[in-house]
């Protein structure tokens, strides 16, 4: 006979939706009666002990502003089979205001008409709050502007009523403006010639004042660039209307994003016009509200992500426990052992993919050590070359005296790993890969404004290509966006290495083209700490058993992972014991007592592991504690002050050094 693995049980779903703070709904039309689940009321800032007509209570917390409208989109969507999404603001007295939004799908009956609706809301108060904090940043920018762009015509206007105003009247406005400002002359023959120029606009073109005034646009800007900017230069004169765009573009071999506006200078004499430009560096500032969506965007997805990790790890600690226990009594038979060690394999692979979920939810907790890239990349060679194939010719070029980074090694080599594979798959036909690293250079590169001023490691990964479209590129790190065939990519890539890269304080920049091939540059926090000899784990030492010296009672409320933790705990040598709540840990700890060591898991409900620990140690002053923790968060670790975590899932060398660490026994 075969020994079978028992099947894992599937996670309850309503528990993981309100885990990820999702409410759900459901409205019957025949009878007019809504259903809404806790989470549903506590979005809406209610008590969910209300009753009575829920509909009705909708309408009157709605805004009233908004309430019309709200109404109309309600009733439009129960009038047609099919999705729907409604945003609405809440306003209700002596509460702040909230935004809630509401997804869902109107369901036919029998008859094929519709019949019910049902959805889930999500909480929208914060993105709002944010939008209107940026929307209201850029009105006051753009008011800025428009009062600088007026005071520069009022004087343009000024000058310009005398022919041969002079260069030295406008070169005051012109030095003293932050902003580029460029003086166009509209030639007879569809030409426009720079005629004058600031010290900001010479600083942006790398060229001096003599390089750039009396030649065409295109000159300057190029063929391509200039097609743009000429159209608005050209609508300009023709309607007298201001004209502005926003436009990314290289200059001086930089890459800006830029925003530009066209004013008319009034006609001087034959149809002799100019065009007076003023452009801004946005750069940074859309940098930040990129970050700012994107952390919103990755919130909500780790809000879920959270909660499936945890029910996730809390299975995968039994699995693994339990098989680690079943190893050595199947020493003998060959293939049973087999059988355990493929399922142990497969065990430690959905770990790897609970870490994936995580990484890219930037919720994982990064083991960060003083690291040598240049040492990893020339330990990955033969894994690239294996994974990359012979069509690509690989090539490293590894920067001298190279300073150490702040970062997980496992999870770097990951990231290279992913960005690899991305590269092999953008050249079908073979190519080139390169792969560098350096020291960024602060005084003559220009680094991304979240880390800019600090000291960092530079790792370019660069391919030969096919490159990306401008509209894929705004998509790249979007979670589960992939442009590769049906069961070719998993979309996962690259966002679980700009979720690694983020959490580990630096910054990730692409420059790509299409037919021009793609560079990812990641920028690594540099760090003062020695790196780490290297010698490599090896196998992990069987661990001694021992005459029981310590009592450890267990508190978890996943009975597996009581079962397993209590098993592999025997099986070292210790005394256990285990309760399934954190108030069961408490009446244990009060009846029995004797216990040495408090093994309990963070999350629990009812009463927390936080909570369980404080009310145990007014029991037990001084009581030793060993946390455990599916999520492996940084946010969970800060809550347990100077009590060692243990991450779940977690094997039976982990738990013994894990232990004894917390019970301060010397190996």
């Amino acid at each position: 006979m075969t020994d079978q693995v028992p099947a894992l049980e599937t996670p309850d779903v309503t528990a993981l939706i309100e885990a990820g703070e999702i409410g759900t709904w459901d409205w019957d039309f025949a009878t007019g009666r809504m259903w809404w689940s806790a989470q549903m009321f506590r979005n809406l800032r209610l008590d969910p002990h209300t009753r009575g007509d829920l509909y009705g209570l909708l309408i009157e917390i709605i805004d009233p502003a908004e309430r019309e409208a709200a109404i109309a989109a309600l009733q439009e969507a129960r009038r047609r089979v099919g999705a729907m999404r409604i945003e609405v603001k809440l306003n209700r007295p002596n509460r702040e205001p909230g935004w809630v939004v509401f997804l869902g799908r109107t369901f036919p009956g029998p008859d094929g008409t519709p019949a019910h609706m049902g959805g889930i809301t999500i909480d929208s108060t914060r993105r709002r709050k944010a939008e209107e904090a940026t929307a209201a940043a850029l009105q006051e920018s753009e008011r800025r502007l428009r009062e600088v762009n007026q005071k520069l015509q009022e004087r343009a206007e000024r000058g310009f009523r005398e022919l041969g105003a002079s260069r030295a009247q406008m070169q005051a406005i012109f030095d003293n403006s932050p902003d580029w400002l460029t003086l166009f002359h509209a030639t007879k023959d569809g030409r426009f010639v720079y005629a004058d120029l600031n010290r900001a606009t010479e600083k942006a073109y790398g060229l001096s004042y003599d390089q750039i005034v009396g030649r065409t646009v295109e000159d300057i800007l190029g063929v391509e660039q200039a097609q743009l900017p000429l159209r608005m230069m050209r609508a300009c004169i023709a309607t007298g209307e201001n004209q502005r765009y926003t436009a990314r573009r290289t200059l001086a071999a930089v890459t800006r994003s830029i925003d530009v506006m066209f004013v008319r200078v009034p006609e001087q004499r034959d149809g002799d016009y100019y065009i007076m430009s003023t452009a801004r560096d946005t750069t940074e500032r859309d940098a930040i509200e990129a970050k700012l969506h994107q952390a919103q965007k990755m919130e909500a997805v780790g809000q879920l992500t959270g909660g499936l990790a945890h029910d996730f790890n809390n299975l995968l600690t039994s699995v693994i426990g339990n098989l680690e226990l079943l190893e050595p009594k199947v020493a003998g038979d060959a293939a049973a052992s087999r059988y355990v060690a493929a399922a142990a394999r497969s065990a430690q692979t959905g770990a790897k993919l609970t870490e994936q979920l995580l990484a890219f939810a930037r919720r994982q907790h990064l083991e960060a050590s003083a690291t040598d890239l240049n040492r990893v990349i020339r330990g990955m060679g033969d894994l690239l070359a294996r994974s990359i194939g012979p069509a690509i010719r690989i090539e490293t070029v590894l920067g001298p005296q190279l300073a150490p980074v702040l970062v997980d090694p496992t999870q770097i080599e990951v990231a290279i790993l992913n960005l690899a594979l991305n590269a092999r798959d953008a050249m079908p036909s073979g190519g080139r890969l390169t792969i560098e690293t350096r020291n960024a250079d602060r005084r003559h590169e220009i680094l991304p404004p979240e880390i800019r001023g600090a000291r960092c490691v530079r790792v370019t990964i660069r391919d030969s290509g096919t490159g990306m479209s401008d509209d894929v590129l705004q998509m790249a790190i979007e979670p589960f966006f992939t442009t590769k065939e049906p069961g070719r990519g998993s979309g996962l890539g690259l966002s679980q290495v700009y979720g690694m890269v983020q959490q580990s304080g630096g910054a990730m920049r692409i420059d790509t083209a299409l037919g021009k091939g793609t560079a990812i540059h990641l920028f690594l926090p540099q760090t003062d700490a020695a790196v780490a000899a290297g010698a490599g784990e090896g196998p992990l030492a069987a661990l001694e058993r021992r005459e029981p010296a310590a009592h450890i009672l267990v508190v978890d409320d996943d009975e597996s992972v009581r079962q397993v933790a209590e098993a592999m705990l025997l099986d070292i040598g210790y005394s256990v014991a285990v309760a399934g709540s954190g108030q069961a840990g408490l009446d244990a700890i009060a009846s029995k007592g004797g216990f040495d060591l408090l093994m309990i898991d963070i999350v629990m409900p009812g009463l927390s592991g936080i909570d369980t620990v404080r009310h145990a140690r007014e029991l037990v002053p001084g009581l030793r504690v060993l946390y455990m923790s599916g999520y492996a968060e940084d946010g969970m670790r800060r809550h347990t002050g100077p009590d060692p975590v243990i991450a779940k899932p977690f094997r039976l060398p982990q738990l013994g050094a894990a232990v004894r660490a917390a019970l301060g026994e010397s190996d």
